[in-house]
């Protein structure tokens, strides 16, 4: 089983050579279809361009591919926002792992009896036989509720146990976000707020915002 003793020392986690390799291949991954989606998009705006500004009666090829265009460009447009988000999502990844270091976690198991439509809700345990925390959510960010079991053994945490952050098998392998999934106690809010330099990490993080966030 995984120890505490083999997170990295580094002062962040993206100081981490492996964990900087998973997460530039999991980019690559995600960026692997950006240029033909751009490309497909371009190619629908230019026809779309060529049939509004031409006078008459357009030859059969070029009203073919309008129409093939019109009937084509919600679909490339909704590839292009999907291929969008794990780029978006991987930027956010890194930049939790850009202020915070990796620690330990015990385990991470899915939320027995939560639902979730667009994530993986899930608890951390931060010792073995400790309490679990409140329900997250884990998102990964190349197929969004892919979970393999291996963090169920032990995982690598990066961020802050209220505002989120980004989990990890060891080694910095399968890299997920990690967001808030329930509301956080009036005093334990306002306890939160008084800590002036956590609130300003996770602002650099990029964590979710402190009022709205925590609150609802």
């Amino acid at each position: 089983m995984p120890s505490a003793v083999q997170v990295p020392p580094d002062k962040c986690a993206f100081d981490h050579a492996a964990t900087r390799r998973n997460w530039q291949r999991a980019r690559l991954r995600a960026g692997a279809m950006l240029p033909l989606v751009v490309l497909l998009l371009l190619a629908t705006l230019t026809v779309m361009g060529l049939l509004g500004d031409r006078h008459g009666s357009p030859p059969m090829w070029m009203r073919i591919a309008g129409f093939v265009c019109l009937v084509a460009a919600p679909f490339v447009f909704a590839a292009a926002l999907y291929s969008l988000g794990p780029v978006l999502r991987l930027r956010r990844i890194r930049r939790v792992l850009r202020e915070y270091p990796w620690e330990y976690r015990a385990a991470v198991r899915p939320c027995p009896g939560v639902k979730d439509v667009m994530a993986l809700p899930v608890q951390l345990r931060t010792e073995p036989g400790g309490a679990w925390s409140k329900a997250m959510r884990a998102i990964n960010p190349l197929q969004r509720k892919r979970w393999s079991g291996a963090m169920e053994q032990g995982a690598w945490f990066a961020g802050d146990p209220e505002f989120g952050g980004v989990i990890a098998e060891p080694g910095g392998r399968e890299l997920m976000t990690l967001e808030r999934g329930s509301r956080t106690p009036l005093e334990e809010y306002r306890a939160i707020t008084r800590d002036t330099d956590r609130i300003a990490r996770a602002k650099r993080a990029g964590l979710a915002s402190l009022g709205a966030g925590l609150r609802g």
